[in-house]
């Protein structure tokens, strides 16, 4: 390495050290023109509005016309699902002169209940957790890598007893026990905001539409049955989504917003049959900085949100006050 290489290196890491002092305060290195923020209060990659895997927290009441997992004796049911989750984002560096540019770091965990309305009966339970880094290198858009997890895992309602049940298969292939389902993956995203031409004229337009698509893998190889579906395996079935959100600011976002949100996925391994989320409601005043609320009603007809039954159908309408 050359020295004078070795020199700018050790004044960045002189510059930079004061930073871990105080969290949530972006700390400017004059030297390389960037800010560092560690535990930034927001973030530059959204979380989609119209996604019911997403992580956040969410108390939801769904009518479903179609259920092939739990259905009453006209093949409907009532759910009350609940999830409980956050985001956390370690750190940003941006440039100085914009901090809402950057790349930064963020991890987030959700755990899903999935209960009828007859008691609570507990249907499921999935666990989502991941970790990712984004960049925003401008205004209107961004891109992230995820290392992504999912878990799910059948409800005693479902076998009450653990020897089987009628809503269960219990085929010894991995792939068609539906007892649980666990799936290690990587996503890559990426969205844009279409009208961000229109920011010098009306910048409140700008900001009304944004559209975005994930693509969801895991490394294909040659082992026939990978345990934790991460290793390489021939059986490396992948999904992809997108979607688009209309937001409109009532009065400068001071009584909140109106907003419009749909989403489709598709996964290899049913088939790419569609699966199609739409939530129109409102998102209530911005509270505190990267969080909020929002109130509405939800549309969903594709395949089961309980991951570990992703070949039966469900189909439901309901309300969902969304937190995230």
């Amino acid at each position: 390495m050359k020295k004078g290489t070795l020199l700018l290196i050790l004044i960045a890491i002189i510059n930079i050290s004061p930073i871990v002092s105080k969290s949530n305060e972006p700390h400017n290195n004059e030297f390389l023109k960037l800010s560092f923020t560690s535990l930034p209060s927001d973030f530059l990659y959204p979380s989609y509005l119209a996604d019911p895997l997403a992580v956040n927290t969410k108390v939801t009441y769904r009518h479903y016309e179609i259920d092939e997992i739990h259905p009453t004796s006209d093949g409907t049911e009532d759910h009350f699902d609940v999830t409980i989750g956050t985001r956390f984002n370690f750190w940003r560096i941006s440039p100085i002169d914009n901090p809402n540019l950057g790349i930064e770091m963020d991890w987030g965990l959700a755990l899903s209940t999935f209960m009828n309305t007859h008691g609570t009966d507990l249907l499921g339970v999935d666990g989502i957790y991941y970790f990712s880094l984004a960049i925003k290198p401008v205004d209107w858009g961004g891109l992230k890598l995820t290392k992504h997890h999912i878990s799910s895992h059948q409800g005693d309602q479902l076998d009450t007893n653990g020897d089987g049940s009628e809503y269960n298969d219990y085929d010894n292939n991995i792939y068609s026990n539906e007892s649980n389902y666990v799936r290690d993956d990587y996503m890559i995203s990426g969205y844009f905001e279409p009208l961000h031409f229109l920011n010098p004229f009306f910048p409140t337009f700008s900001k009304l539409l944004r559209v975005y698509g994930d693509y969801n893998f895991y490394i294909p190889g040659g082992l026939e049955i990978s345990s934790r579906m991460n290793d390489p395996d021939v059986h490396s079935y992948h999904w992809f989504q997108y979607g688009f959100e209309l937001e409109i600011p009532v009065k400068n976002k001071d009584f909140g917003s109106l907003f419009v949100a749909a989403q489709r996925s598709h996964w290899q391994h049913t088939a790419y049959a569609p699966n199609t989320n739409l939530e129109i409601g409102i998102i209530f005043p911005p509270g505190k900085d990267g969080q909020r609320m929002r109130l509405a009603y939800q549309y969903y007809d594709g395949q089961s949100l309980m991951n570990n039954y992703q070949t039966k159908r469900a189909k439901f309408m309901g309300f969902a006050f969304t937190i995230n």
